[in-house]
């Protein structure tokens, strides 16, 4: 099944959160997510996460690749507090793919509203206005949305999930190995 996108399970072994807004600019998706416009610059991974740990602050960096901005946050799961999503998603389509220590989560949404969102270790439990909307891909994935669970493939379904119903990825060297424009949540 492999994706493209695999390598974020071992990069960010300690989870993370990508999300994807299509049509906009790095710039604009990291102040959609509550980035203080003075603290953006051009940051590489290994920095950013220095930051986070040294600083305690919330550091996340953006791109974009095929006609989406992605925004990669080792760790934390930003895009998840409330009403962040909303903010992110007006007026255009987004995807957020959140793995940590706990949970995994896969939400799609369309100016604001959430289309479909599930948990893919438990994909038989879907919210949102149309949450049978993947049902057939699901399935080709290996996120069974009849009650099977996914298992240790949960995380990589996803992945590849978001690749193929959206055609989304991330350049490995541009996310890993290049500086890429990051910014701070502010406290």
């Amino acid at each position: 099944m492999g994706s493209a996108m695999e390598w974020l399970e071992k990069v960010f072994g300690n989870g993370f959160s990508v999300t994807f807004a299509e049509s906009l600019e790095a710039r604009e998706l990291l102040l959609r997510l509550g980035c203080d416009a003075e603290s953006l610059e051009m940051i590489d991974q290994e920095d950013a996460e220095e930051r986070q740990l040294d600083d305690g602050v919330t550091m996340i960096r953006a791109g974009v690749h095929g006609g989406w901005a992605y925004a990669v946050q080792a760790w934390g799961t930003r895009v998840f507090e409330d009403g962040v999503l909303d903010v992110v998603s007006a007026g255009t389509r987004a995807v957020a793919l959140v793995s940590t220590e706990t949970i995994p989560y896969f939400t799609y949404r369309e100016n604001t509203e959430e289309v479909c969102g599930f948990d893919p270790g438990m994909p038989w439990i879907r919210h949102g206005s149309d949450p049978d909307r993947f049902n057939a891909l699901m399935s080709e994935v290996g996120l069974d949305p009849s009650g099977e669970a996914a298992g240790s493939g949960a995380v990589a379904g996803m992945l590849v999930l978001a690749e193929r119903a959206f055609g989304l990825g991330l350049p490995y060297a541009d996310v890993v190995e290049e500086e890429l424009l990051g910014g701070v949540v502010p406290e």
